[in-house]
């Protein structure tokens, strides 16, 4: 389907005075964003810049608190969600994670809601959805058949398929967020390949990546947003560079690092993964160890690898090959926070004292498997006020706790076995300041007690403060590692791919 261009000067896209507050976070203050026709316009920022909650607004996705789009001919206010599907036939979203159905076939996901495949009074014919699906895989040389279920494929082949049913729409603006976190280089290519040939046609792209790399060889434009706010507006790739992008990106804000190492010389190995690959695409072996003392940091792009590596020692995932093993023979005891506490991290309905006991129902059941009750009350009181839970009482449901005192009980769960490794994805995600620094020292008291830490967070702050040993992993291996007295600039470079 070819896509739809207006035959006009002026901008395709114009968002003006976009303003969006979550909570007491101001995500956005007043943004402005002009898009040209036939143009990929880069959109850069740190973590929480507001890269996301712009093209999210730009899409319909969420509704600004003040401020107006134009896409093509089609103006609106960007208040209130009832404007999407004012919008909807204009513009195409690729978000960080694919958005396809597990039980329906490679066809069926590329389709979803396509006319193209329609027959009379709306009819879908799956006959013409195969055939379509078919030369679609073609084109995109993808080796994989149209009746497969999208739950069996890898990650990269979800990812293209995101992207290949947006792009099949035939809309004058697409917004490419973290397209390439999955792929691979050959998939990059097929990508970057499809993109030039439509710019061509005149559609327009919206790209954030945090590999720079990319952007110098796909962008024509470069925006860059800096805690809610434009910081360089429209400015030719070909007029910057990789340190002049990190200091806009980084502004005159500088967080004094607590950073401190408490691994002794010769510290005790604990956990070793050898030979780890994380799925069957993974082309490379993983071989990392975690030592007593230690905080040790996984970081890289959505999807690259970081999260099913932890997952993997913390024991919740099975690799693909290799194992996890300690020189020691025993493996030891591992406390795990989740990624979402809302998801896995805690049972709602029930009070403090149960959900910090669910992590360590063994420990505290005596012979019989029957559990004293004063022992589990003497047990999670000193596990809160270690974590420094508040709450009303032990009873108190978690429900009613704020995002910082729930994310604690999180942490109170994952030590109720005295563990010698906490695996922490995202340990902050979602609290206050007061909060986060508070989780920040728990963290650091752990390593000080000879508890290895493996921390698995996207905020560059974050690791800097924290991590006296940072590991990039990218396409399912380690590609990089920083070690000791390395800087935050070195830290966003290498997480951006291009170091």
């Amino acid at each position: 389907m070819e896509p739809k261009i207006m035959d006009n000067a002026r901008p395709i896209v114009e968002m003006r005075d976009i303003a969006k507050t979550f909570g007491s976070t101001r995500a956005l203050r007043g943004v402005n964003f002009t898009v040209m026709r036939g143009e990929v316009h880069a959109l850069l920022g740190r973590n929480g810049a507001g890269k996301s909650t712009l093209v999210s607004t730009l899409s319909g996705y969420v509704s600004a608190d003040t401020g107006s789009i134009r896409i093509g001919e089609v103006e609106v206010e960007a208040v209130g969600q009832n404007y999407a599907p004012s919008i909807r036939k204009l513009i195409a979203h690729v978000q960080q994670t694919p958005q396809l159905f597990n039980l329906l076939t490679v066809a069926e996901n590329l389709f979803v809601e396509n006319p193209l495949v329609r027959r009379g009074f709306g009819v879908v014919s799956h006959k013409l959805m195969l055939e379509r699906a078919a030369g679609l895989l073609d084109e995109w040389n993808m080796d994989i058949q149209p009746r497969s279920l999208a739950g069996e494929l890898g990650a990269g082949t979800r990812q293209l398929l995101e992207i290949m049913k947006a792009l099949s729409r035939g809309v004058p603006v697409m917004i490419l967020d973290e397209p390439t976190a999955a792929l691979s280089n050959a998939e990059k290519r097929i990508l970057f390949e499809h993109v030039r040939a439509l710019k061509a046609k005149g559609v327009s792209f919206v790209y954030i990546s945090h590999h720079l790399d990319e952007v110098f060889e796909i962008a024509d434009t470069v925006t860059i947003l800096r805690d809610g706010k434009v910081v360089k507006e429209r400015e030719p790739v070909e007029r910057l560079d990789v340190e002049t992008i990190a200091d806009l990106m980084m502004g005159e804000k500088t967080v004094r690092s607590t950073r401190q190492d408490f691994m002794a010389d010769e510290a005790p190995i604990l956990l070793q993964a050898r030979g780890i690959r994380l799925d069957r695409f993974s082309e490379k072996d993983i071989d990392f160890e975690v030592r007593a003392g230690e905080i040790v940091a996984l970081a890289g792009p959505v999807g690259g690898g970081k999260e099913a590596l932890a997952m993997v020692l913390a024991g919740q995932q099975r690799p693909e090959d290799g194992e996890v093993i300690s020189p020691r023979g025993k493996l030891p005891t591992i406390g795990l926070v989740p990624t979402d506490r809302h998801a896995s991290g805690y049972v709602g309905i029930l009070g403090v004292r149960e959900n910090v006991a669910i992590g360590g129902l063994d420990v505290l059941s005596g012979k019989l498997g029957f559990i004293s009750k004063g022992k589990e009350a003497r047990h999670v009181g000193r596990l809160a006020q270690q974590t420094n839970v508040i709450a009303s009482s032990l009873e108190q449901a978690v429900s009613q706790l704020s995002g910082g005192n729930q994310q604690k009980v999180v942490f109170a769960r994952a030590l109720c076995r005295a563990p010698e490794v906490i695996v922490a994805l995202s340990p902050t995600r979602g609290v206050d300041v007061g909060a986060k620094e508070q989780l920040y020292s728990l963290l650091r008291d752990l390593a000080s007690k000879g508890l290895g830490v493996v921390v698995v967070s996207d905020e560059e702050d974050e690791i800097d403060q924290l991590a006296n040993r940072v590991v990039i992993v990218f396409e399912g291996h380690v590609v990089d590692e920083l070690v000791g007295e390395y800087t935050i600039k070195d830290l966003i470079l290498r997480m951006e791919g291009v170091v």
